[in-house]
């Protein structure tokens, strides 16, 4: 297992950690359905993501994608972008009851111990903050994070780490150590994009060969393996 992070995984003075597939896992379709709903609204006819890359993307990435595959032109959907934001976070709120979340292995352990140690944990995650918040709070999560990075202002994934970058930057100093957590391509690359190391973990829908395949700075199977190197 190549490691290329230049100190131990738990000696970062920050953190930026992915939601979906990091550090939980949803097994209902309530985010699902509401992309369904909104774009519907704006297309005019039933949609849904077929074809559309969802993982390692955007929600604002997410609908442009869909919108594109099914010809409604950018000028027609564009300026009613924070309406779709919006939209879309009602829907979940509405049926907050109905999110289903499963916290992956020892995501309490790591987020735990990082937290003790007096690192900065923060999201930066493709999730629009009040459905990533809800996720969290589902989770039992959302405490140990003193900030967020949504998508809410971005379209793109390295957009979100560059902002995310800068709320650690005014949160743990200038010269604050960052390392990147995710399990996605995606990932992968917009922390390399931005200059950061990045582990990536194969508890998402990529495989551990996949995931290698993009040079992260380490490639692990789980968490369970950063603990079982201290």
């Amino acid at each position: 297992m190549t490691n290329t992070l230049g100190r131990d995984w738990d000696n970062f003075d920050a953190y930026l950690f992915d939601i979906d597939g990091t550090l939980l896992n949803c097994s209902d379709a309530v985010h699902y359905f509401a992309f369904c709903e909104t774009l519907e609204n704006i297309a005019g006819k039933p949609m849904t993501l077929e074809g559309v890359t969802a993982h390692g993307n955007t929600d604002v990435g997410i609908l442009r994608d869909a919108l594109a595959g099914a010809g409604v032109q950018e000028s027609a959907w564009r300026p009613s972008l924070a309406k779709m934001r919006d939209s879309m976070c009602r829907y979940v709120e509405d049926r907050k009851h109905e999110v289903c979340v499963t916290v992956m292995p020892q995501v309490h352990e790591v987020l735990g111990r990082l937290s003790a140690r007096g690192a900065t944990l923060g999201v930066a995650t493709g999730n629009l903050e009040r459905i990533g918040k809800i996720k969290l709070e589902g989770a039992g999560l959302l405490h140990y994070f003193r900030f967020g990075a949504w998508s809410d202002a971005f379209e793109y994934r390295f957009d979100v780490i560059a902002s995310a970058i800068s709320k650690v930057r005014a949160a743990a100093g200038e010269n604050a150590a960052i390392c990147v957590i995710g399990d996605t391509p995606a990932d992968i690359r917009a922390a390399q994009q931005n200059a950061l190391p990045v582990i990536a973990v194969a508890t998402g829908i990529y495989s551990f060969e996949e995931l290698e395949q993009a040079r992260p700075s380490l490639c692990i199977h789980s968490f369970a393996e950063l603990l079982c190197a201290v």
